[in-house]
């Protein structure tokens, strides 16, 4: 059966990267808190959403704080203080030092490790509470792509000890497929299980919830994680790794679950959604529905490609699914893609060996 809707998503990869990612902002903005643009030096500024008209409003002023899910600012940087809501803004920039841009510089450029030094630097000088987050954040962000999962993992519980209700937890880079190479996810520390730190247990479940030595710890930790943490983004994570459980141990019994699974992965933050989103299409593959499972994966190569080792490891799914069910054209498109965006990932590398055993 044609879906437009598949053929859609794949005609995303025609056009450069930003303007996909704009589209797919257009269509995920309303109640999410999609992730913040990288800020510029100047004035504070945030572009809140108006629900009512889907349109966004420039504010000027202070930041004063950012914590949970609430944004305080100043207007004009002395006039009216205003709190907004974190899923209310779509677009926040604010002043920063020399290192910090200079890390944003290099970032961009693709020197993640040199981008860690600045950023660190910046660190050192940064005096605004909020601010030194979101700084701790983006570098977190600069060590997932430098394949340091847990250096990021350690950034993320240094913010989550100043903010419990931060949205920088979804940053975590979870092991969402125990399948990826060892290099390509966070490492198994068992040890972690019994730490202090809800985030460092929060990861560590996850590292080793496939293992079936540590299985049932792990499983209790995400479950008094999801039940008793007291804070939504931990216990939607926690929440959304057991999942994980039924393609480990009830792989045929999916089909009464992903109606509901996809419908609370609807309802997560966007920067939450990846992780989640990925299982549903492992499910939904499970299933041998091929045109919703290929849907599912190519959302994570998208939106968050932080992770570049899951988001080729997706794009590759779904480059399947879409041969499965007769694309060939599509998948050629998106395998060119997959070479391009993720070289170095071990779903790139083997579509370049397959296609050396063909020649």
């Amino acid at each position: 059966m044609y879906n437009a809707s598949i053929d859609a998503a794949v005609d995303f990869f025609r056009l450069p990267l930003s303007l996909v990612i704009a589209s797919l902002f257009v269509s995920q903005i309303r109640a999410q808190d999609n992730p913040t643009a990288l800020p510029f030096a100047g004035t504070d500024m945030i572009s809140v959403l108006d629900n009512s008209t889907e349109t966004a409003r420039q504010v000027l002023g202070r930041i004063e704080d950012i914590t949970g899910e609430a944004l305080t600012l100043r207007r004009g940087g002395r006039g009216t203080i205003e709190v907004f809501r974190v899923t209310d803004i779509v677009e926040l920039t604010f002043s920063r030092s020399a290192d910090f841009e200079e890390g944003l510089n290099r970032l961009q450029q693709g020197q993640t490790s040199r981008a860690l030094e600045y950023f660190d630097r910046a660190l050192k000088s940064e005096s605004r509470p909020w601010a030194w987050n979101e700084l701790q954040a983006t570098a977190a962000k600069a060590a997932v792509r430098a394949g340091k999962r847990s250096q990021a993992v350690d950034r993320i519980d240094r913010v989550f000890e100043k903010d419990r209700r931060t949205r920088h937890v979804s940053l975590l880079p979870l092991v969402w497929d125990s399948r990826l190479p060892p290099q390509e996810r966070l490492p198994e520390n068992p040890a972690g299980l019994d730490s202090a730190s809800l985030v460092q247990q929060l990861a560590a479940a996850s590292a080793v919830l496939h293992i079936s030595e540590y299985r049932a710890r792990a499983s209790a930790v995400l479950e008094r994680l999801r039940r008793r943490s007291g804070l939504k983004r931990i216990s939607d994570l926690a929440e959304t790794q057991l999942w994980r459980l039924h393609l480990l141990e009830h792989p045929h019994t999916l089909a009464p679950l992903l109606n509901v699974w996809s419908d609370r992965v609807r309802h997560l933050p966007v920067a939450a959604r990846y992780g989640p989103q990925y299982v549903v299409g492992r499910c939904l593959l499970q299933k041998h529905d091929h045109d919703q499972a290929s849907l599912a994966f190519l959302w994570t190569p998208l939106m968050t490609p932080d992770d570049q080792a899951l988001a080729a490891r997706s794009l590759a799914e779904a480059i399947r699914c879409l041969k499965i069910t007769g694309r060939q054209f599509a998948a050629a498109q998106l395998n060119a893609e997959l070479k391009r965006r993720f070289q170095g990932t071990s779903a790139a590398q083997e579509t370049v060996d397959q296609a050396v055993r063909t020649e």
